[in-house]
């Protein structure tokens, strides 16, 4: 009876074990899970610079005015410097009430608060602070962010993408050979891209008129995981 209970209990433990694998996605015959992983990366050819021009008056229509000549002016003035008009986006203009609170709780309301956000895109990087200084000679009076990035970014990423897959399947076949085994089938894939990110952030010269700007170098990056089938 004993003997009997012991051999009920492996059974049970190996219907577990091969449940839990197919719940995690693997054979439950041999196999080997590996990955890939690349990372390339690409000088940066192109900038997108973000500003927005915040004003206060205790009349709207002044506020949500001055925000829209300061625009205006800017545009003008990029094209007027040789920028097309169509690398410009104008956000929509954003009016609130501005409340100052006092200590008590109460508070009393100080104007009305026109934002505007404006983004351009700069394909030549020498000219980066160029459009910054043509921003603020016309009024914008924020520097959101820059944003460096690549053209043909998808060209990139299909390099990326491609050397990922090359890498997994070249770890497979060494990790097979290294236990005197063959590769079978692909059971599984798992994609997982990891998209691009700035390799270092832009830096500004300080104490100079014209600002200088330190172009980025983009990485792109890419992920596969595999189960391949062992024979």
């Amino acid at each position: 009876m004993l003997k009997k209970t012991r051999l009920l209990g492996w059974g049970l433990l190996l219907c577990s074990l091969s449940v839990s694998a197919q719940e995690l996605g693997l054979p439950a015959s041999a196999h080997l899970v590996t990955s890939g992983h690349a990372a390339i990366s690409a000088p940066a050819d192109m900038a997108t610079i973000s500003f927005a021009i915040s004003l206060l008056d205790k009349d709207p229509r002044v506020a949500r005015q001055q925000v829209d000549a300061r625009v205006a002016a800017f545009v003008n003035a990029l094209e007027t410097a040789g920028f097309k008009g169509q690398d410009v986006i104008a956000g929509n203009l954003q009016l609130n009430p501005e409340l100052e609170y006092n200590n008590n709780g109460s508070s009393r309301q100080l104007g009305y608060r026109a934002l505007r956000q404006v983004s351009i895109r700069v394909m030549q990087l020498e000219r980066v602070g160029q459009v910054i200084d043509v921003a603020l000679k016309s009024g914008l009076n924020t520097v959101n962010q820059i944003e460096y990035g690549v053209r043909d970014a998808e060209r990139f990423r299909q390099q990326a993408r491609d050397k990922a897959f090359a890498d997994s399947r070249g770890r497979a076949a060494e990790v097979a050979k290294a236990y005197g085994m063959t590769l079978g089938k692909v059971y599984s894939i798992q994609y997982l891209p990891a998209g691009s990110e700035p390799v270092f952030a832009a830096a500004r010269a300080e104490g100079s008129s014209n600002a200088v700007f330190l172009p980025q170098e983009i990485r792109f990056e890419d992920n596969v995981s595999v189960v391949f089938l062992m024979e």
